[in-house]
């Protein structure tokens, strides 16, 4: 997940789904124990009222007439509600007309006090009770009778609580999930808001780079604030560095000009010794040619990435046009393959002085045809340059060193490739020597911008 409005947003929504996991957890369960205890609240309810119906049945044993039944399904077969009352020897001295099946096993629990627990898909809830019988007729041994001890077992099914249980379950988990979905979505809306000061960020980087604005302009929130105004001085400091060293080059050889100047008048004096012209003519020439080179190659830009553009079309045309000029005799024929929309971010002095020797190069050795490509292939400037001329020798390779030339007899000094190569290589790329369709010279070069 490289997008940072997703990872926000798949965290957010993680953390989200388990809290509401475990808050709908929670709430189930605690519905669940109010359930549970609302059930044992109503069967102790029902033993109380049973009790409160109870009389003393033959010899003082503990029952509840048919006619004083609380509940009215204690009197109907499999209706859902049971009851049972056990001595205290474990043997059932009442049951009400509702109960069929065999007699379970329950315990029994102490005089007042309820026990409440599943069995199986039922409840049971046993209540311990001391009963005294009928006082009121007259007693053996001249005394009262002796209390019993009695448990009172209640069952009932969990129909009616699974019906709630399930009803609960399924509001919750569909409110819980209508919540959630609905909680995502403000999120989505909310990073989306949140990360717009990015996307805008971006979008005027873009602006910058294609040339529409000179730099960021709008006004960003105190955390972007400082990127905001740190790609700006960037942006400054790209465009004008590249002014600075060219108006230092510049100094630099007006300075060098008049010294270079002296000594070659001295050459070209025809009073000076002779001896002395030729040792000087030499040694001077290549340091002629030695500050052209470095000139040339410290003024060269580079890649910049923050800057304008420059559209390809033109500058071929150009160059075009003033090559058919310079070698006029050929009359020579230009194939442009270069798209009107076309542009790189390259300085516009290096592309004139790159393509400007390839087109040169070409001109000075083809017979009449030459064919200009340019586009973009896998992400970077491809220039194809071909000609109809005699083509490259086998050792091409060779020609791409500085000074070395295909033919001595054509006028040159031989640096026309090799300057193309340095050129090259401070934009990251890559030149091939080959064979042209055309029957000459192809020179494709491949440029990172």
């Amino acid at each position: 997940m490289k997008s940072l409005r997703t990872r926000l947003l798949v965290v957010a929504s993680s953390v989200l789904a388990v809290f509401l996991l475990l808050s709908g957890e929670a709430l189930e369960q605690a519905f669940r124990a109010a359930a549970e205890q609302g059930e044992q609240d109503r069967l102790e309810g029902m033993v109380l009222a049973l009790l409160g119906a109870a009389e003393s049945g033959p010899n003082g044993t503990l029952t509840i007439p048919d006619n004083a039944l609380p509940d009215p399904r204690l009197g109907h077969v499999l209706s859902g509600l049971d009851a049972l009352i056990f001595n205290e020897r474990g043997k059932v001295v009442w049951r009400s007309a509702s109960f069929s099946g065999a007699v379970p096993q329950v315990p029994s629990p102490d005089v007042g006090v309820s026990l409440f627990k599943e069995v199986g898909d039922r409840f049971m809830l046993c209540y311990g009770v001391r009963w005294v019988g009928d006082t009121s007729g007259p007693h053996l041994f001249g005394g009262p009778p002796k209390p019993k001890r009695y448990t009172v077992a209640l069952f009932h099914d969990q129909d009616t609580y699974r019906a709630q249980l399930y009803t609960f379950r399924r509001i919750l988990w569909f409110g819980l999930g209508g919540s959630a979905v609905a909680l995502i979505a403000v999120q989505f809306f909310v990073l989306l808001w949140g990360l717009s000061p990015l996307r805008r960020l971006a979008r005027e980087l873009r602006q910058v780079e294609t040339g529409e604005k000179s730099r960021i302009e709008s006004d960003y929130a105190t955390e972007l604030k400082p990127l905001a105004d740190g790609l700006n001085a960037m942006i400054l400091a790209e465009r004008t560095q590249q002014t600075r060293y060219r108006n230092a080059l510049d100094d630099l050889a007006h300075s060098m000009k008049t010294p270079l100047a002296v000594l070659r008048g001295i050459i070209d004096d025809s009073e000076a010794d002779p001896a002395t012209r030729d040792k000087l003519r030499d040694p001077l020439g290549r340091i002629q040619d030695i500050t052209d080179h470095q000139l040339r190659k410290a003024a060269a830009a580079g890649r910049r990435t923050l800057s304008e553009p420059v559209q390809l079309r033109p500058i071929v045309e150009k160059l075009a046009g003033a090559l058919g000029k310079v070698y006029a005799q050929k009359q020579p024929q230009f194939d442009i393959r270069v798209a009107y929309a076309l542009r790189a971010r390259a300085d516009q002095g290096d592309l004139y002085e790159l393509l400007g020797n390839l087109m040169d190069n070409a001109g000075k050795w083809c017979k009449q045809q030459i064919a200009v490509k340019i586009e973009f292939a896998d992400r970077r400037l491809r220039i194809l340059v071909e000609d109809d001329g005699p083509g490259f020798p086998d050792n091409a390779a060779e020609l791409l060193a500085r000074g070395v030339r295909a033919d001595t007899h054509v006028p040159g000094q031989g640096i026309g490739l090799g300057a193309i190569a340095e050129m090259v290589r401070i934009y990251d790329g890559s030149i091939e020597l080959g064979r042209s369709e055309l029957g000459g010279a192809l020179i494709d070069v491949r440029l990172s911008v």
